[in-house]
């Protein structure tokens, strides 16, 4: 696994560095090296459930990082490359039981941009991370699972294609691949296809639809010595026409399908879920900086294959959004009231698919010329899942903010906070976690761009000097 993850990325990293010089012999390149130095605090370090009445206590951890990196960027006409690499050394400390250990992770990602003609573009990415504290969550894992040594490589491109003024088709690609050094989870694979077409037809009339096609492939270990093989496709297409009726309000429809199969869940029969989603939505611009935005309409679900074949399930009811968002230049703020279904299809509690509502809303404030920058953020849930034994049914708070302060051009000072806390009408569910970081980090941008013009403005003023 670890050869084809190499194989793969060394593939797309060669065509990356070479294709620059091919194109253009002109290079402008930019270097950031930088070092990150930080301390995390969580007082529920594997984020267990916590029933209260049960007297069961948290994990209070400690986290420092010493994270040195470095970023390079080659730049020429047509094409961009990007290059970066990170190295973090972790130490943890957690309280209760009193348990040291540290371990390095790392992370490298190559992204290539070339524009191939004036109408078509190129996009080439890969990213590969060797880690043990999954800090993507891998929703394949329990709570308790979360330190796992593993490689994970993401890794595809896309196509654009311009045929005119707002109007553009793409195809993209994306493979992820996730190897876990134990007989937990295994071979994870993931292939997204996708394509997108935006045309606009006037001023007034702009479509667009995009078609995705999912297959992820894992295997997930049930007993001692039984694995359980989940195989699923997916396949979502929408559509969107809006209508510009003047500069300040548009308003249009658009529809969605997704269709999720499951091939071999957990040993079960078969099962396909089908979510038709129909809606209206609106967007004003009350002002320069204050913009509105609301949306209305139906779902229906419907699932089968859980019963002989049978239609097992059919769902249906309303998607609603109203949000308000206000943008300054030092001040940008919004808030937003929506509801609807929602879908996670891979997760150990095979919790597919909710209905919620959600009333959330964040800001951030900028001033000192950007060296100070305020933010906050906090949102209420209710998720209520159908499918679930007892009809289950969660409360989940969320809030949080932080400080970040340029002390000097190389030096900036962050401290952030963030409080979760998850309530359910299913005994033993509860969940609360609060955390605290603090961070330094120092870089450093070095830039060959914008030199040659220095040095063409130079010239210049010396020939307008000699002129006269």
């Amino acid at each position: 696994m670890i050869f084809k993850i190499a194989k793969f990325q060394i593939a797309v990293l060669l065509i990356c560095l070479f294709s620059p010089i091919i194109a253009d012999a002109r290079i402008d390149y930019t270097i950031v090296p930088r070092l990150s130095i930080e301390g995390r605090y969580s007082d529920n370090y594997y984020n267990r459930e916590k029933d209260y009445d049960l007297g069961k206590f948290k994990d209070d951890a400690l986290l420092m990082t010493v994270s040195p990196g470095i970023l390079l960027s080659l730049i020429t006409r047509d094409t961009t490359l990007d290059l970066d690499y990170s190295l973090n050394s972790r130490g943890y400390f957690i309280e209760r039981e009193d348990d040291r250990f540290e371990y390095f992770n790392q992370r490298g990602s190559g992204i290539f941009r070339a524009n191939l003609s004036r109408d078509f573009s190129i996009l080439l990415r890969d990213e590969i991370i060797k880690d043990e504290e999954i800090t993507l969550i891998d929703e394949t894992l329990t709570r308790e699972e979360r330190r796992l040594e593993y490689i994970r490589n993401i890794g595809g491109g896309g196509l654009i294609y311009r045929y005119g003024e707002g109007r553009e088709a793409s195809v993209d690609y994306l493979l992820t691949i996730i190897d876990y050094f134990n007989n937990i989870v295994d071979d994870n694979k993931r292939h997204d296809f996708k394509g997108h077409i935006l045309h606009s037809f006037n001023m007034r009339n702009n479509f667009d639809i995009s078609y995705r096609h999912s297959i992820v492939d894992y295997k997930r270990l049930n007993e001692p010595g039984q694995v359980g093989r989940d195989d699923l496709y997916e396949d979502e297409i929408r559509g969107k026409y809006m209508y510009n009726f003047t500069p300040r309000f548009s308003s249009g429809l658009n529809y969605g399908y997704v269709e999720v199969h499951y091939d071999e869940p957990l040993g079960m029969p078969p099962i396909d879920y089908h979510v038709h989603d129909a809606a209206i939505e609106s967007i004003y611009s009350i002002s320069r900086y204050l913009i509105t935005d609301g949306r209305i309409g139906l779902f229906l679900r419907e699932v089968y294959g859980m019963d002989n074949g049978n239609e097992d399930a059919r769902d249906k009811g309303l998607i609603y959004r109203a949000g308000i968002k206000y943008t300054y230049p030092s001040f940008t703020g919004m808030t937003a009231y929506e509801g609807g279904y929602g879908s996670n299809y891979i997760n150990p509690e095979r919790l597919e698919y909710y209905n919620y509502w959600r009333l959330s809303g964040d800001l951030t404030y900028r001033f000192m010329r950007d060296a100070l920058m305020l933010t906050g953020h906090g949102y209420y849930m209710v998720n209520r899942y159908p499918d679930s034994p007892n009809s289950r049914r969660d409360h989940i708070w969320n809030a949080g903010g932080g400080i970040s302060y340029r002390i000097i051009d190389w030096l900036l000072f962050s401290l952030e906070y963030n409080h979760t806390a998850r309530n359910s009408n299913i005994q033993g569910l509860h969940y609360v976690e609060n955390t605290y970081l603090a961070r330094f980090t120092i870089s450093y941008k070095y830039s060959t761009i914008g030199k040659e013009r220095e040095q063409k403005e130079r010239i210049r003023d010396g020939t307008k000097r000699g002129e006269e």
